[in-house]
């Protein structure tokens, strides 16, 4: 293997490592919480908080964390935005906010099923949120986990339909695909509140199909007349998430949460 010249071993031992983000770790109501914490808190002390798979779009994560952000996690997979879920939100909420003074509005943001959680959030409380920011997210339980045939079929996913019926206490398909929430139902208030939507999506998406997701939330959200910014990559599918570059997303996020 080939030796370095001695100045360029200098200059790599001399070149500043990136800052390590400090983590938080502790339990609300039982479940696990993750806090990413900024050296120095933002004006305002905003906040991101994460649906589902913190750590997914971590460059993004920690770019807010560098402007003085903190982001936020609480563990409850596999419950699909549920009510019961949202009573656990409801005491990370009073933590963050609360007993820790954070803002009272965060930013949240619905990676793929995320999504589901950030929806029901946004609609029990919109008056606590500043940007609805879904990225290939669901927002209809019928085009993912269900994989039923809307406007575009996705591929589904048969186990996670059955905890999701067995978390909402459906009995049966036909009872699940009536009562569950529509992607544009429920937001109006949020749209009043003045919440920006962000969506950030794949336009091939064989997942978690745009068209039956987040455009339907997209399209209530403009004819409400509230703000809309789209970052749509073209032929894009489920993955990846977030932008190679998440400047645009992060400045939109501080922008918006103004």
């Amino acid at each position: 293997m080939p030796r370095l010249p001695l100045i360029c071993l200098a200059l790599l031992c001399a070149a500043p490592l990136p800052a390590a983000v400090k983590v938080e770790k502790f339990q609300v109501a039982g479940a696990d919480v993750t806090l990413k914490v900024p050296e120095k808190p933002a004006p305002g002390r905003p906040w991101l908080w994460v649906g589902e798979f913190a750590g997914h779009l971590r460059t993004l994560e920690d770019g807010l964390v560098e402007k003085g952000w903190h982001v936020a996690y609480v563990r409850q997979v596999n419950r699909f935005g549920s009510p019961g879920s949202m009573k656990v939100w409801e005491s990370l909420y009073d933590e963050l906010h609360g007993a820790r003074d954070l803002s009272p509005r965060p930013a949240l943001l619905g990676i793929s099923r995320g999504g589901l959680y950030v929806n029901a959030w946004a609609r029990l409380h919109p008056d606590r949120v500043s940007v609805l920011y879904l990225d290939n997210g669901v927002c209809d339980i019928r085009s993912w986990p269900g994989g039923f045939p809307l406007e575009r079929k996705g591929k589904g996913s048969a186990n996670d339909w059955k905890l999701y019926k067995a978390e909402f206490g459906f009995t049966d398909d036909a009872t699940a695909q009536e009562k569950s929430l529509r992607p544009d139902a429920g937001f109006a208030a949020a749209v009043k509140a003045g919440v920006t939507l962000i969506s950030c999506h794949g336009t091939a998406d064989q997942v978690v199909p745009y068209e039956d997701n987040a455009a339907k939330v997209v399209a209530f959200w403009k004819q409400a007349g509230g703000k809309v910014l789209l970052f749509p990559k073209e032929g894009g599918d489920h993955h990846p998430h977030g932008l190679p570059d998440p400047a645009p997303l992060i400045e939109a996020l501080v922008a918006a949460s103004k």
